[in-house]
């Protein structure tokens, strides 16, 4: 029926471990502030720090490689 690789299978799991990490990242707009019309540039620009700094490298990261797989399927 269907036969996937190991690649396959490599860029399915990369692709739910990005859902999750964008998932637990903060958002840097805030809902209420956009309904309101609050101004949030107070902290628009401040650093990630501790856990979030290493969730959006390891968004990065996993995005990387999930690119990295996808390109390896296409020149198949």
């Amino acid at each position: 029926m269907f036969q996937f690789g190991i690649v396959e299978i490599l860029l399915l799991i990369v692709a739910i471990v990005i859902i999750v990490l964008v998932s637990l990242q903060n958002s840097k707009d805030s809902l209420g502030d956009a309904l309101t019309g609050g101004n949030s540039e107070l902290f628009k620009n401040q650093k990630e720090r501790g856990a979030e700094a290493y969730i959006v490298r390891a968004t990065y990261v996993c995005t990387a490689i999930f690119l990295i797989l996808a390109l390896i399927i296409f020149m198949r």
